[in-house]
């Protein structure tokens, strides 16, 4: 007789879990700035216990996602778009330093398969920003991948995990502007032009922050901000 696995998730799996759907929906915008959150509150919305509950704010607060201050409990950190700005700054000097970095590894192999997820976009529904934004991080991941720098890969995942649940938030993405800075970036490549890729991928990024922070301003109360 064949022993029946534990199908009970363990303490640390729980608060992952639920840790990664918290973080997805302040992220989103489903949990506005200011909201208080109770930990009676999300056990019942998460069908879990208060304890797994009490260690996911505590993760959130190291993240600086949550506030917790005593005797008032919980609640999302107000939005700061300083912030914003600050992370995708971030990730316009990773990429770039990554684009050119690619120049020196990059294969006609990888090459090819730029041009072929390039054609693919193109094809994408205006409406469909899942399928486009799951198109535009394999683009970007290829590329990131030829850095041949392992810390610089890290970090860029690191940030990746914030500015892709803000992007996949939007409504309404015109993919155009930034198939048209994928195409100059590839061709940049292609023609092993580390400067020009660089340039490129940091101005893609950076109009795609202006575009994002406009759609998070039109979502959430301007109150509801911080300077800082």
């Amino acid at each position: 007789m064949k022993k029946e696995i534990n199908k009970i998730p363990t303490f640390q799996a729980e608060v992952t879990r639920i840790s990664k759907m918290l973080r997805k929906e302040i992220y989103s915008g489903h949990r506005l700035p200011h909201e208080h959150l109770t930990e009676n509150k999300l056990a019942e919305d998460y069908s879990t216990n208060r304890m797994i509950i009490r260690k996911v704010l505590n993760e959130l607060a190291a993240g600086g996602l949550v506030s917790i201050e005593p005797y008032k409990g919980a609640s999302v950190v107000a939005v700061s778009i300083d912030q914003i700005y600050d992370t995708f700054n971030v990730m316009s000097m990773l990429e770039g330093f990554s684009a050119k970095q690619a120049v020196k590894n990059i294969t006609n192999q990888d090459l090819n398969k730029l041009r072929i997820n390039l054609e693919q976009q193109k094809k994408v529904e205006q409406e469909n920003t899942k399928k486009w934004q799951a198109l535009n991080y394999e683009f970007h991941r290829i590329i990131n991948l030829k850095s041949g720098n392992q810390q610089i890969i890290h970090l860029i995942r690191q940030n990746a995990q914030f500015t892709n649940y803000w992007f996949l938030s939007m409504s309404g993405v015109d993919f155009k502007p930034a198939i048209k800075a994928h195409e100059k970036i590839l061709k940049a490549l292609i023609d092993r032009n580390g400067d020009k890729a660089r340039k490129y991928m940091e101005e893609h990024i950076t109009f795609r922050v202006k575009r994002l922070v406009d759609h998070i301003k039109d979502r959430i109360p301007v109150g509801m901000f911080r300077s800082v």
